[in-house]
């Protein structure tokens, strides 16, 4: 749609009934977008280059000539150049490592068959785990003998538990001199399950408290005040400033037999919900119903 207003040759024809103000700002958002993408992407290389490459070399005398410090894990290692075994035999007194961009493109294409043999989602690439174990693969260098499913699923798991309990309870310790809000998000599984996250959120940090299946108490008002009460009490009563939840009619109610509990905390409707139904109300109107339905079919 985008270029189809602009005007730029892409995925449309451009329209020919667009004034030339509307194209060119239109234009010009598209530029800059580009311009944007391009520079994160650009960020993203150097920070994996900087993290992972060892791009200086060092020498080790004229008879062993200059090797990178890609993989070295000890002192003997400095002295031992891998070899390829494919290359030519009158070709042995003058090896060569890859340059670094060679190298760096076959272990890309390592990455990337392991993404797309696994089905793994390509925006992966950009999370901070993904470019911190990078980063410690190439500092432990050759050798590495990757962890087992059973070390995946017992040790490190376990380890990496504690370390987020660790650092939940460092956060908690925040709650008391801010004050927290409590968050309810509703949500259905594939199952069918009616399944809440409650978050508690202070201007640290929001922390996802606990996964409840609500299954057989969000359409009781009375059963979902208890469950309610019982996040209260978890989190602390005297710390809560706020619940907030959907703006359905069962935490309505809910929410105001806690507030007569609790006199010091609010319930707050979730905005992002109100803005949806609204939406939806518009999009029932006559004048934007048809309009919605043509957009669809494009």
């Amino acid at each position: 749609m985008k270029e189809h207003i602009a005007g730029v040759h892409g995925n449309a024809a451009p329209c020919t009934r667009v004034t030339p103000e509307v194209r060119d700002e239109i234009k010009t958002y598209l530029e800059k977008n580009d311009k944007a993408k391009k520079l994160s992407q650009l960020m993203r290389e150097e920070g994996i280059d900087h993290c992972v490459t060892l791009n200086s070399q060092t020498k080790l005398g004229s008879s062993l000539g200059s090797i990178t410090q890609r993989g070295i894990r000890g002192p003997m290692d400095r002295f031992v150049t891998v070899i390829d075994h494919g290359m030519a035999e009158e070709d042995e007194g003058n090896i060569q490592e890859p340059n670094e961009k060679e190298a760096r493109d076959k272990t890309s294409m390592d990455i990337g068959r392991f993404f797309f043999e696994n089905g793994i989602a390509f925006n992966v690439a950009k999370s901070p785990s993904f470019i911190n174990m990078c980063r410690s693969i190439g500092n432990f260098g050759r050798g590495l003998k990757p962890p087992t499913p059973y070390e995946l699923s017992t040790t490190i798991l376990n380890a990496e538990e504690e370390n987020t309990k660790a650092i939940v309870a460092d956060l908690k310790k925040t709650w008391t001199q801010t004050g927290v809000s409590i968050l309810s998000d509703e949500w259905k599984d594939m199952r069918g399950r009616q399944l809440i996250n409650f978050l508690v959120n202070n201007p640290y940090c929001t922390v996802c408290l606990k996964l409840v299946d609500a299954s057989n108490v969000v359409k009781d008002a009375k059963l979902l005040f208890n469950l309610l009460d019982e996040v209260v009490e978890e989190v602390c009563e005297d710390i809560v400033v706020q619940v907030v939840t959907d703006n359905a009619s069962n935490y309505k109610k809910a929410s105001e037999m806690l507030m007569k509990k609790s006199t010091r905390l609010w319930w707050t409707l979730c905005t992002a919900h109100c803005i949806d139904l609204i939406l939806e109300k518009i999009g029932d109107l006559p004048q934007h119903k048809n309009a919605l339905r043509k957009a669809k079919k494009v």
